[in-house]
């Protein structure tokens, strides 16, 4: 499927492709940085079809789309090109504050290397039932061939996230990957392996094992993101080409083994302490607490904060018992609130929108459809998923829950929470049933402000009409093709401004009267006629579009002002190869200019009827 008409759209929205400085995707979301945020139009962002939200948090111009966002991101990148960005250097910033930019950071380092993180954690899962199922040796060479392949999504993550970030701090990417490498070279790991004391220059180096880790790429990238730029200011052009990346290197790979790769690991050690001794110590309060909230924090967009800790935990822990834990409680309430709707509310769409969201959460974690479709617009599902949240989060902390992998847990991941001597497959299952019925049951009590279904009652109240009123019909004043009022090519009167009407493209040159009246108004030009109908209808019959500049010519009245017509009589003849020739539009506009003072004006026209030729015996607008 083509994306092309909607990604027009989402560039118009942003402010145009020049205004793009860069754009990634995670699971469900296009993520903008803009040049200047103010150029995009939120409003038309919200109305494009397949967009769920806008949200802007943290840097980021986000746009919620869902399951089928790198369909969309893929078409999208084919289309702009944002690859030099040597006019946003004189571009002015916007001035962020602190948080905003941190998170902004992590998340655009981040998201774009979640999807592979995920595939190489659910392979080494499906490693592990294999081994366990008795299907492959872990002694064999086939496991051997396939543990290296998994392993290298994490164990090279410094160089995927050294990439990312690199195009987050403006600066070149392949360096990025290179820092993240550096520290991953088969001499480096032999040392750490070792234990034996290392120098450089003199100075001690510390042995930190940096596979897995994330903090000390996006740190060494945003230092040499300075370096590379001063290196490239001040180094002659003829040799640029190998001395700005040679001087990169020698300086700053040396400053990541001897400052930034042990403060970074000391940040990544407090923050495995702190998981830890939250998960041993206050699991029952801290993840009822961050279940419950984090619905909140994803419909701002700055859940993905979290997922550095969670991808630490399980690289130097081996597991994460509480961001993945979260993430579940919070999921299936997200779906089981959904599903509530779906199943009290009245709303045929609606609870079509909402069984297909719940549905897609469940099976797949993916709960921006169900929580930005359903839940958030109507507000007190997000209330019942709160609770369901909380109540599975304190089930989950007294089962002492534990994930092993980085992925969106819903039931096609069961297979995360499985370890080679852990397995918690049960208890988040009875945590998914605990979460699903809390929520149901609250949502359900706590209700909802279903929406009316417009199309029913739309047929109710032509139903009331047609029982309590008396209907007038207006025929049609020339013989044609009629169209909706609303596709001719003059905007006040398709805006509707002057009142209901309809439009005929005309085959033949004569207007006749649409009912019994009195010719109320007539033009020199004879390019227009007002009536006042027997019925109270006051109508404008205009014949072409600024064919009034035509001074008459081509225009023949055949009534003037006060004679009495009736229905069917000839009012006007006009020639419509003279006013094609004159380079004007002759279709006929009739209007019910006091529209206001009747119930209903319906003009008989719909998508099946649009190209439907009329004569002037044909109903084309029904007054009630």
């Amino acid at each position: 499927m083509s994306y092309e008409k909607m990604n027009k759209q989402i560039i118009a929205a942003v402010g145009g492709e020049d205004n793009i400085q860069s754009v990634v995707h995670c699971a469900t979301r296009l993520r903008f940085v803009l040049k200047d945020e103010s150029k995009a139009d939120d409003a038309a962002a919200a109305r494009i079809p397949g967009v769920l939200q806008v949200v802007k948090k943290a840097g980021q111009y986000q746009l919620v789309i869902g399951s089928t966002v790198e369909d969309v991101y893929n078409d999208l990148v084919k289309m702009i090109n944002i690859e030099n960005d040597d006019n946003y250097k004189s571009t002015p910033k916007e001035k962020k504050n602190i948080f905003d930019t941190v998170i902004s950071v992590i998340t655009g380092s981040i998201a774009p290397a979640i999807p592979l993180l995920a595939g190489a954690g659910m392979g080494k899962v499906l490693l592990l039932i294999l081994t366990i199922s008795g299907l492959l040796s872990d002694k064999s060479q086939t496991y051997q061939i396939l543990n290296l392949i998994f392993d290298t999504g994490y164990f090279f993550m410094p160089a995927f996230i050294g990439f990312s970030a690199a195009k987050v701090f403006n600066t070149d990417q392949y360096l990025g990957a290179f820092m993240g490498l550096v520290t991953e070279h088969p001499i480096w790991t032999a040392m750490v392996a070792a234990k034996k004391p290392v120098e450089f220059l003199g100075m001690p180096v510390q042995l930190i094992k940096y596979s897995s880790t994330l903090i000390t790429a996006i740190i060494s990238v945003w230092i040499m993101s300075y370096i590379y730029k001063y290196v490239k200011k001040y180094t002659p052009n003829m040799v640029k080409i190998f001395m700005v990346p040679m001087l990169t290197m020698l300086i700053t790979a040396p400053l990541i083994f001897l400052v930034i790769g042990p403060i970074s690991n000391m940040i990544s050690e407090g923050i495995g302490f702190i998981s830890m001794w939250l998960f041993h110590n206050a699991g029952i309060v801290a993840i009822p607490i961050l279940a419950a909230a984090y619905p909140w924090l994803v419909s701002i967009g700055i859940h993905k904060a979290l997922s550095p800790i969670s991808i630490q935990l399980v690289a130097t822990q081996g597991l994460d018992p509480i961001i993945r834990v979260v993430a579940l409680c919070s999921n299936m309430s997200q779906a089981a609130a959904s599903l509530a709707v779906s199943m009290k509310s009245k709303n045929k769409e609606l609870k079509s929108l909402a069984l297909s969201s719940s549905a897609t959460a469940y099976l797949g974690g993916i709960t921006e459809p169900a929580l930005f479709g359903v839940n958030l617009p109507l507000k007190k599902p997000m209330y019942g998923a709160m609770i369901g949240g909380a109540i599975a989060g304190v089930v989950a902390s007294f089962m002492k829950i534990k994930a092993f992998i980085y992925v969106t847990p819903a039931f096609l991941s069961l297979p995360m929470w499985v370890s080679k001597t852990e397995n918690f497959v049960i208890q988040a299952i009875i945590v998914i049933i605990v979460a699903s019925v809390a929520t149901f049951i609250a949502t359900w009590v706590i209700g909802f402000d279903d929406p009316v279904d417009e199309k029913s009652e739309k047929n109710k109240q032509k139903e009331k009409f047609e029982q309590t009123h008396e209907k007038h019909d207006l025929k049609s004043p020339v013989k044609g093709t009629v169209e909706p009022l609303s596709e001719v090519n003059d905007e006040t009167f398709a805006s509707g401004v002057m009142g209901k009407g309809i439009a005929i493209v005309p085959s033949e040159g004569k207007i006749y009267a649409p009912d019994d009246g009195v010719v109320t108004a007539t033009f020199d030009t004879g390019h227009a006629i007002g009536l006042h109908l027997d019925n109270d209808a006051d109508v404008l019959i205009h014949i072409g579009i600024d064919t009034v500049q035509m001074n008459g010519d081509g225009f023949k009245q055949l009534v003037k002002k006060g004679d009495h017509v009736k229905a069917g009589q000839e009012l006007v003849d006009f020639d419509i190869d003279k006013i094609k020739k004159a380079g004007y539009d002759p279709t006929v506009m009739m209007i019910v200019l006091n529209s206001k003072d009747f119930l209903e004006v319906l003009p008989v026209v719909n998508k099946k009827d649009e190209k439907k030729d009329v004569t002037t015996s044909s109903n084309v607008i029904v007054l009630a």
